[in-house]
């Protein structure tokens, strides 16, 4: 019943993050193809949806650990696991970079580099890909 368990909170979590990562993609596309700053009031969703993606990352990766110690009793499953595991590493650093650096540019009041944040967008989705395919090789 604990598999169970974890594996629910695991899987609403990978929905959560990807959920707000193309959300959060597609609002800043809208904005950097017309060429415009989004206002305040925007500004704070994103921001919000990135503390919602970064929690999200973490629940990840507790339920993981925890599912693959339950389950296969440790990390050692197989090298499609472990590609999956480095992006996923990728990513939480990436999101928690990216929450900082977004946390001190609304604190000082200035709107955060759109080179950066394309950039971190576009490695985003990216490793999400690449973790994507590892965990369906992984697990066939």
């Amino acid at each position: 019943m604990i598999i169970i368990i974890v594996k629910f909170i695991h899987y609403l979590a990978i929905v959560f993050s990807g959920g707000v990562l193309v959300g959060s993609g597609v609002i800043q596309s809208v904005y950097t193809r017309a060429n415009q700053i989004p206002d305040t009031h925007v500004s704070r969703i994103l921001k919000l949806l990135g503390y919602f993606g970064l929690i999200s990352l973490i629940i990840l990766w507790i339920t993981g650990i925890l599912l693959s110690n339950i389950i296969y009793g440790g990390f050692s499953i197989n090298s499609a696991f472990t590609i999956k595991m480095i992006a996923a590493g990728l990513l939480l650093g990436l999101s928690i970079f990216v929450n900082l650096y977004v946390f001190n540019v609304s604190n000082k009041k200035i709107p955060p580099n759109k080179t950066i944040m394309k950039i971190a967008t576009m490695s985003g989705r990216g490793l999400l890909v690449i973790v994507l395919i590892a965990a369906a090789t992984a697990f066939y």
